[in-house]
């Protein structure tokens, strides 16, 4: 009997051709479209994403349009829940490879042009602080900069001083009566000031100050590059040693050697007792905790790091709020939030006081696990105590709103970062010509770089905008993976290939710069495996509110602003009647009373401008340009809900899937 093998090698083929097929397409990456609504991206917007990263570009008010990288959830949260708006997810199918070269690069943009505006905003401080440099050497209006003291600031100094006392040299502490928390608060500065004697020697402060004065005194602009062209061909400008960062860490750093050769205790404003107690469990970790401070603090003040000053500061300030909580037997914290941080008034609290009160409850809940989470011997004690300083601070500051006040909503920092104006103290030695010098050369190197940032970035509503740019990175890291070499003639040409055989087809950023016209694009020509609608925040609700089974009462109730439950009013949102995003057939009519409101909140605002400055002139204007398209059938506003609870998201998510 003749026995053949060729039909099992030809079997055996096909299913490794099968499993190589399948192993090379086993990533994919997400294209997003965002649907229209009132706010940022008005028209529509769209993203890419990658596992549980998002990149996306925005227009910001420099004119320039940025690539920005955000979690997915945080992402999601945003888009979905606080805007309320649909995303469009197509999930492409391609080979690992092509999914890591798409990734890598977007990363590389993403870091790169970070980095270019980075540079961009030290040589804008540098000028403030040439300008005013020369300002005090000739008071000429000419040279006086307005945004000085808000731009150059000295981090973490606001945790010990106030404002400009610390121009007052002579000015010592010690000749008022301090009692109590101060007190305590300068005992651990002295201890600590102790330790450094004794590592360093007792003249060790005094001989630190001498150094850094000396070094301010010879401080001096960097030079900046003459070449033609800044950026390089991977887009990242070349390092610059800023003048302005130089100078506000020796003053910093100056600031600690003051904080700790006076004993200056923290600023009443600048930490709170929470009159809750300190368990025996928790009382030993916080003393290995303060332990590993105390060594954290002696490696900061002999650091050759440029911002030790500002780690000494936080170093300080988190061992003597530790040290009170083990004194006073209560948890003591450091403020964390941020000078800018948003207020919401005691009136904004009380009219969304449902959905604040699940804030209060959701930001115990994270206060309680991270307690528990200092006690876990496992990870970094310094970084779990971070952690709950952060979510005392958000917890105890949203319970002010209980007490009819107004309170800080975003702004908590895992760092401190109180921080002052640049006192008048020892100032770099430069002759009035050598600022000069400098301040043209920094005008000559800063408007090289701003003109190429401009003709790599402006933003353009048609040409450049957050969907054309999305689809020519894509192009660039596909031209980019191409091993062989390219002939820019025919560029084009091997583009259109090289996008066919890695994602399916091709697309032009030129005739896709419409967000909801680019996502039909994608599903007609990458290689789209997967579609998926994600609900909005009041999609979701609606559809629960349908499952109850509470019929034509609850759609009507939940048409309009005036009954909704769903929906409470939103400042931030143009005056509406009707929500028109469920409800194709009524749309026109029900956009036709929201005009009119636009229309009577217009008038209304031309009264009141004398009082509001205008706003509800701007409002009114606004909800009219967003209900006018309703009346063909297109919807743009859908109402913004913007104290929504991160966590309700989260659980949401996890039930949906």
């Amino acid at each position: 009997m003749h026995f053949s093998l060729k039909p099992f090698f030809v079997k055996a083929a096909l299913i490794g051709l099968f499993l190589y097929s399948a192993l090379s397409s086993a990533a994919s990456f997400g294209y997003l479209y965002i649907e229209s609504s009132e706010g940022n991206s008005s028209g529509g917007h769209s993203a890419i994403q990658f596992g549980d990263e998002i990149y996306h570009y925005q227009h910001h008010d420099s004119g320039l349009i940025r690539l920005l990288r955000q979690d997915k959830q945080e992402f999601h949260f945003l888009y979905r829940f606080l805007q309320n708006r649909r995303i469009h997810l197509s999930q492409i199918d391609v080979t690992e490879e092509t999914f890591t070269g798409l990734k890598e690069y977007f990363k590389l943009q993403f870091l790169a042009q970070d980095q270019q505006l980075k540079q961009l905003n030290s040589l804008h401080k540098d000028r403030l602080l040439l300008r005013h440099l020369l300002y005090q050497q000739n008071p000429d209006d000419d040279f006086l900069d307005a945004g000085f003291s808000a731009v150059l600031q000295l981090n973490g100094v606001g945790l010990f001083y106030a404002g400009q006392e610390l121009d007052n040299q002579k000015n010592d502490w010690r000749t008022r009566k301090v009692s109590g928390v101060q007190s305590q608060s300068s005992n651990a500065i002295e201890m600590l000031r102790k330790k450094i004697g004794q590592a360093y020697g007792q003249d060790y402060l005094s001989n630190r100050r001498e150094e850094i004065t000396a070094q301010i005194k010879v401080l001096m602009p960097g030079r900046w590059p003459e070449s033609k062209t800044i950026l390089s061909t991977d887009n990242f400008p070349p390092a610059i040693n800023s003048f302005a960062d130089s100078y506000t860490d020796y003053l910093t750093g100056l600031a600690a050697i003051k904080v700790l050769m006076e004993g200056k205790p923290l600023r009443t404003d600048a930490f709170f007792i929470t009159r809750e107690s300190v368990s025996p469990e928790e009382k030993k970790v916080l003393v290995r905790l303060r332990d590993q401070l105390a060594l954290s603090f002696l490696k900061s003040v002999n650091s050759g790091r440029p911002d030790w000053g500002y780690a000494v500061l936080v170093n300080m300030a988190r061992f003597i709020a530790i040290d009170l909580s083990l004194q006073e037997g209560q948890w003591v914290f450091i403020d964390d939030f941020a000078q800018d941080s948003e207020w919401v008034s005691a009136d904004q609290f009380a009219r969304h006081g449902e959905q604040m009160h699940v804030q209060i409850k959701d930001s115990l809940a994270n206060y309680i696990q991270s307690r528990k989470a200092v006690l876990n011997p496992e990870g970094s004690p310094e970084a779990n105590y971070s952690k709950l300083e952060m979510s005392a601070n958000r917890y105890f500051e949203l319970l002010k709103g209980k007490q009819n006040k107004a309170i800080r909503y975003i702004g908590e920092k895992a760092l401190p970062t109180k921080s002052i104006s640049l006192p008048d103290w020892t100032a770099p030695q430069l002759t009035q010509q050598q600022i000069k010098r400098a301040l043209s050369e920094l005008d000559d190197y800063e408007g090289k770089l701003l003109k190429e940032l401009t003709e790599r970035y402006r933003y353009n509503l048609i040409t450049r905008n957050c969907v054309t740019e999305l689809f020519r990175t894509i192009d660039q890291s596909l031209l980019q993976q191409r091993k062989a070499g390219i002939d820019p003639s025919k560029q084009e040409e091997l583009l259109r290939e090289e996008s066919t055989e890695r994602l399916g087809g091709a697309i032009s950023a030129s005739y896709n710069f419409i967000p909801f016209v680019s996502s039909q694009s994608v599903q007609s020509h990458y290689n789209v495996t997967k579609s998926e609608l994600l609900n909005s925040y009041r999609s979701q609700q609606l559809e629960k509110l349908s499952t109850r089974s509470e019929g034509m009462m609850s759609a009507l109730r939940e048409s309009n602003t005036f009954t909704s439950t769903l929906y409470d009013y939103n400042p931030d949102d143009a005056f509406f009647v009707f929500f028109t995003d469920d409800n194709l057939v009524l749309r026109p009519i029900f956009g036709a009373f929201n005009t009119a409101a636009g229309i009577g909140q217009s008038l209304f605002g031309f009264l009141s401008w004398p009082f509001d400055a205008g706003r509800n002139l701007k409002s009114g204007a606004t909800g009219i340009l967003m209900s006018l398209p309703e009346l063909v059938f297109f919807n743009m506003r859908k109402g913004s809900y913007k104290y929504l609870s991160y966590n309700q998201f989260v659980n949401d998510e996890k039930s949906n899937n």
